[in-house]
C-alpha cells in the first residue's frame, strides 16, 4: 500500500544556484531529488563504512564530546524514553554504529544512539573542508546560512515528521537514507505537538515504512496505543494524496530539496548512514 501511495520526487542530475534560486520562487516548488549536487565532495571518498569513518575519527578526535541521541528503536525524539547523553566520538562510533564493544544486552533490546544535527563541522576545519559550502546556500532571499550539520545514525534510525522554516539541502555520504515529503498543508493530517518547542513536529510516532509495512508482528507496538497503525494509515493516506507529496530516497552523494515549511521524516536504511544537512534562506 505504502508504495504505491506514496509518489516518488522529481530527480535530476543536478541544478546551478541561479536556477535553484529561480526555481524557489517559482508557483510550485516541490521537492527534488538531486543526484548529483554533490558528487565531487571529499567526504565521499574519505568517510567510509568499511573503515569504520576512520576519515572522520582523524579529523574530529576519538575523545571529542558529542551530544547523541538516544532512545528506543523506531521511535522519535517526543518518545518519553528519548534523552540527550553526551559521549566520546570514538565511543559513540564503537558502540552504537560498528557494535565493536560488547555488550551483554541482546543488540535488539539497546536504545538506538544517534548523532543528530551536529555541529561538528563548526570545530573541524579539516572535517568542512570534506564537505565544502556550496553556493547554493547563498541564494535565498535573505542570502544567509542558518546551519550546517552532521547526521550519523545506526540502521533504521529514525527522524519524526517536523517543518524548519528555511530551505533545505540535505546529502547523503554514506550508507542510505529515505524521506518523506509533504507540503505545508498536510500539517491538518499529522497531529502537530502542543509542547511549546515542538509545535513543528507531528505526533505520528512511527517510520513511514511501519505504518505501512506488510508484517502481522505488532510486539515493537506494545509502548503505543493498540490502534495506532490504523489512525497513522487513515492520516498519511490523506496527507501523501497532497500535491507534492513524494519520497526520496538518498544514496552515497545524492541530495534532497526539501523546500521551507514542507514536513519531511527520514529513515535510515539496513546499514550505518552519515549525511550533511544545510539550512538556509
Amino acid at each position: 500500500m505504502g508504495g504505491s501511495l506514496i509518489k516518488t520526487a522529481r530527480s535530476i542530475s543536478s541544478i546551478t544556484p541561479t536556477q535553484l534560486h529561480d526555481y524557489l520562487l517559482g508557483p510550485k516548488a516541490f521537492p527534488l531529488h538531486l543526484t548529483g549536487l554533490v558528487s565531487s565532495w571529499p567526504a565521499l571518498t574519505q568517510w567510509r563504512l568499511s573503515d569504520q569513518l576512520r576519515g572522520m575519527r582523524d579529523a574530529v578526535g576519538e575523545d571529542k564530546s558529542v551530544e547523541i541521541e538516544l532512545g528506543k528503536k523506531g521511535r522519535g525524539y517526543l518518545h518519553p524514553d528519548w534523552q540527550r547523553v553526551n559521549m566520546g566520538f570514538g565511543m559513540f562510533l564503537d558502540a552504537f554504529i560498528f557494535d565493536q564493544i560488547p555488550s551483554a544486552i541482546p543488540k535488539s533490546q539497546l536504545p538506538s544512539a544517534y548523532l543528530a544535527q551536529s555541529d561538528l563541522l563548526d570545530g573541524s576545519p579539516k572535517l568542512a573542508e570534506a564537505v565544502p559550502s556550496l553556493p547554493h546556500f547563498y541564494i535565498g532571499n535573505e542570502k544567509s546560512l542558518y546551519r550546517r550539520t552532521v547526521w550519523i545514525g545506526p540502521e533504521k534510525s529514525f527522524t519524526p515528521f517536523h517543518k524548519d522554516p528555511y530551505v533545505g539541502i540535505y546529502s547523503q555520504i554514506a550508507g542510505i537514507k529515505t524521506f518523506h515529503v509533504l507540503p505545508p498543508e498536510a500539517a491538518q493530517h499529522l497531529s502537530p505537538s502542543n509542547l511549546a518547542r515542538h509545535t513543528n513536529t507531528s505526533q505520528i510516532p512511527l517510520p513511514v515504512s511501519r505504518i505501512f509495512s506488510a508484517t502481522n508482528d505488532i510486539n515493537d507496538l506494545a509502548d503505543l496505543p493498540r490502534d495506532i497503525l490504523e489512525t497513522c494509515q487513515n492520516q498519511l493516506k490523506q496527507a501523501f494524496a497532497l500535491d507534492g507529496a513524494c519520497a526520496v530516497e538518498l544514496k552515497a552523494g545524492e541530495s534532497v530539496l526539501i523546500p521551507e515549511g514542507w514536513w519531511h521524516a527520514a529513515e535510515g536504511g539496513d546499514g550505518p548512514g552519515v549525511g550533511v544537512g544545510a539550512w538556509f534562506r
